[in-house]
């Protein structure tokens, strides 16, 4: 991994205490667990919750620490040497885009061990030509040294069997969120409910939508806005707060104030041990993004029986996924906000629909928890082992 990631640390946590497969994870870097200026939300931060607690791990050498996480800046050159050393059946590695995943491979490729590969891309991504025309080649030459993958949804299947993966070898997986500690986070809803909107001036009787992320153009955290300020002039009691911090808060800032904008509120960064009062206070969450793989957020919200206004470009969208049209999801096309304003006015006029969106919500994250992961986890390890390297390496 290139570092400790708040959402997976439950996962390995998990796979540990179940003690089905003896795990040993290999951090590129220690962001997150050190203080770090993190570019997409322009602040220095450190994740509030256990990262590294629970699991055997260790930090590999690097070359230099990295100023962000690109593909040259994450090397360490030491990996296989702490291959060599844990002599693993199975090497998951998550994603290509760090040269030390290439390093991986090619130890996993001279001592014959099969690669799991875990990754939330999907087919959904609008890349540009020139982009498309670099990257693809690199891809495909990665994907002929993977061995299987576990897929996070319909549009991540697809994204695998587009290069080349076949079907024995892709394993349903989870992109894992810690439920457990989310709900425990807040346990009485209404005094969170109360108190966080008290905190940013919302009414309490007010309909609250709520978007989390780096505040950057591509999470067209303005959609949400200007969608809130359309119906306010209908007089409509709609709020919105946009949880999260980064370079774009100026435009935000100035976009509100210019138009006197009085129903949105910017929160800054909320760390992890607090969001969950974000999720009770709200009534929606919204995910107006235009590249969004597979936002977190739509499984954390889904927890507290949110219905989810989606935009269509997000890559968890499909019938098997985590937001399911006209079942928990209101699903509108990317960039247009008089398609996010008739969602958020069907939610607030249709009582029963809320109702019935939000329980599907809440049994759809059931499926989403770390502990399924683990065990998802599990299976596809083992059945890699069975099936062993594929002949295209």
């Amino acid at each position: 991994m290139s570092h400790p990631i708040q959402h997976f640390a439950p996962w390995y946590r998990e796979v540990a205490r179940r003690g089905a497969l003896e795990l040993h994870v290999l951090f590129c870097c220690d962001w997150g667990v050190q203080e770090v200026v993190d570019p997409g939300f322009a602040t220095a931060f450190k994740w509030d919750v256990p990262l590294t607690e629970g699991y055997s791990h260790e930090f590999l050498p690097i070359a230099r620490r990295p100023r962000r996480l690109g593909f040259f800046e994450v090397d360490n050159p030491q990996v296989a040497t702490a291959l060599d050393r844990f002599e693993p059946d199975v090497v998951q590695v998550l994603g290509w885009a760090y040269r030390t995943n290439w390093r991986a491979l090619a130890w996993a490729r001279r001592c014959r061990r099969p690669v799991l590969l875990y990754t939330d891309s999907n087919v959904k991504e609008q890349v540009a030509v020139w982009k498309v025309r670099l990257k693809r080649p690199l891809i495909r030459r990665f994907y002929r040294r993977v061995d299987g993958a576990l897929y996070v949804g319909d549009n991540n299947r697809a994204y695998h069997r587009a290069y080349g993966l076949p079907e024995e070898r892709l394993f349903p997986g989870v992109y894992p969120i810690d439920r457990a500690r989310l709900l425990a986070a807040a346990p009485d809803r209404k005094a969170a409910r109360r108190t966080l909107r008290s905190r940013h001036g919302v009414p309490e009787d007010a309909f609250l939508v709520i978007s989390c992320g780096k505040y950057l153009p591509r999470k067209r955290h303005l959609d949400l806005a200007a969608a809130a300020a359309q119906l306010a002039a209908r007089q409509r009691p709609v709020w919105a707060l946009l949880v999260g911090e980064g370079p774009q808060r100026p435009e935000l800032e100035a976009w509100l104030r210019q138009r006197q904008i009085r129903n949105v509120a910017l929160t800054g960064f909320v760390n992890q041990a607090e969001i969950p009062h974000y999720y009770a206070a709200a009534d929606a969450v919204a995910v107006p993004s235009d590249f969004d793989p597979h936002p977190l957020v739509v499984s954390e919200a889904a927890s507290f029986g949110l219905p989810v206004l989606a935009s269509d470009a997000i890559g968890c969208i499909g019938e098997n996924d985590t937001a399911r049209p006209d079942v928990n999801a209101l699903v509108f096309p990317c960039g247009d906000v008089a398609g996010l304003v008739q969602g958020i006015a069907r939610l607030l006029d249709d009582p029963a629909l809320r109702r019935r969106m939000g329980e599907a919500s809440l049994r759809i994250s059931e499926w989403q928890d770390a502990s399924v992961a683990a065990e998802a986890l599990a299976r596809a390890s083992q059945a890699l082992v069975r099936l062993g390297p594929r002949r295209t390496r």
